[in-house]
């Protein structure tokens, strides 16, 4: 396409915006698929009479396969590229919502949710298009980093509502396969026409000339190891919220249709503080950026512990802060380690420091339900995700203190 050739990326006509949007569009149609499973798991609560803890056992399992599958993920991406893994990864989504049409029992809900499924959000999601785009930008990283994570956000507004909508009208097995159809349809070629190698391994930040980490250095680093447990804590804390809002807010009364549309809403601000989060973080510094757009996010899990039945107005504080500041987050975390560890094997590096976030995000939500079905309420649980979130904050900021703002 001649209308993109410039090496400016702080141009329009930089290839490397065309595939921002292209990873935004592919965030949005089929990795914010995660974010439908609070919908389905209040419908498969209700049809199958399982157990909140057994139930989430299913979003567990594709936290594990995440977890699992992230490192090699990684590498494959920086060997073949987003041409053939995402193409790849489209498919095995499709086929593994075409499978959920079809379960019923726990053991076919863990395996085509917790693997087909999940096997496929990861071979289009964090890693690989995080990746790409870092490999594309420097200088405008977080920005572009912030466009391509508020896909999934973006989707989520539309795709959420959609799905309780579809569960209401053709019943949840034939709203997976409508899913099914329109990922694969829309996804697949567009994936396969317009990706292609950046044109240098421009996910070395300038003063690091001559850096190019590799995995079996940076296992060795310290901020690796923070960087680490910082997304094993939030992991775990993320993966809670995610699976039982719903759950939470349908117990106290509030219907699935005005959850699923308050899900959207925060999907807006969280696609909103990406892009803004990621701008900012350009220019006023990632590591002040991380740490203030995570104690937003606090104050959202404050609000999110006084939502009951007779408070149920905090639902509205907590949409909005959570949304904020969970968007910003996310953003500038996956930024600062593209900063701190550059190179042409960031995908390595990125997919297998996902591992223990992952694997924290399987054992969450399991361990949320648990304590519900123990205790009858998730208020033990959501006092579980602030400390989580506050040991995440504080093992973030102590891991990016060597991360500089770009020049």
């Amino acid at each position: 396409m001649r209308f993109f050739e410039t090496s400016d990326e702080g141009n329009p006509r930089y290839y490397g915006w065309l595939v921002v949007g292209l990873t935004f569009l592919t965030m949005a149609i089929g990795g914010s698929i995660v974010s439908t499973f609070p919908i389905f798991y209040v419908t498969f609560l209700e049809e199958f009479g399982w157990s909140r803890a057994d139930t989430a056992l299913a979003f567990s399992t594709s936290m594990v396969t995440f977890a699992i599958a992230a490192g090699p993920i990684g590498a494959l991406i920086d060997r073949f590229g987003p041409r053939v893994v995402i193409p790849s990864g489209v498919v095995v989504l499709g086929a593994g919502l075409v499978l959920m049409s079809a379960v019923s029992s726990r053991f076919t809900l863990y395996l085509y949710y917790g693997v087909f499924v999940a096997l496929g959000v990861t071979l289009i999601g964090m890693v690989p298009t995080s990746t790409v785009v870092s490999q594309w930008f420097v200088r405008m990283r977080s920005t572009a980093m912030g466009i391509t994570h508020s896909g999934r956000s973006a989707g989520s507004l539309i795709l959420v509502p959609l799905s309780a909508f579809l569960i209401g009208w053709v019943g949840w097995r034939s709203a997976y396969l409508i899913l099914a159809a329109g990922i694969v349809v829309v996804l697949l070629p567009i994936n396969l026409l317009f990706h292609r190698r950046p044109p240098s391994p421009k996910n070395i930040a300038p003063g690091k000339a001559g850096e190019d980490w590799t995995l079996a250095r940076a296992i060795r680093d310290q901020s690796f190891w923070l960087l680490f447990l910082s997304g094993i804590f939030q992991g775990a804390a993320f993966s809670i919220v995610g699976v039982h809002q719903v759950a939470h807010m349908v117990d106290i009364g509030i219907t699935k249709i005005m959850a699923a549309w308050l899900l959207g809403f925060m999907a807006i601000f969280r696609a909103f503080s990406g892009i803004a989060g990621g701008w900012i973080a350009d220019r006023v510094g990632r590591r002040l950026t991380f740490a203030v757009a995570s104690v937003i996010s606090l104050s959202g899990i404050l609000c999110l512990m006084l939502v009951s039945a007779d408070r149920w107005m905090f639902v509205f504080p907590f949409v909005l802060l959570y949304g904020i500041g969970a968007g910003a987050r996310g953003t500038t975390f996956v930024s600062l380690k593209a900063d701190i560890f550059p190179g042409r094997s960031f995908g390595r590096i990125l997919g297998f420091s996902q591992l223990g976030a992952g694997l924290a995000s399987g054992l969450g939500p399991w361990f949320a339900g648990y304590i519900f079905d123990v205790m009858g309420s998730y208020q033990w649980a959501f006092v579980l995700v602030l400390a989580m979130n506050l040991l995440s904050l504080l093992t973030g900021v102590a891991a990016t203190r060597r991360a500089a703002r770009p020049a």
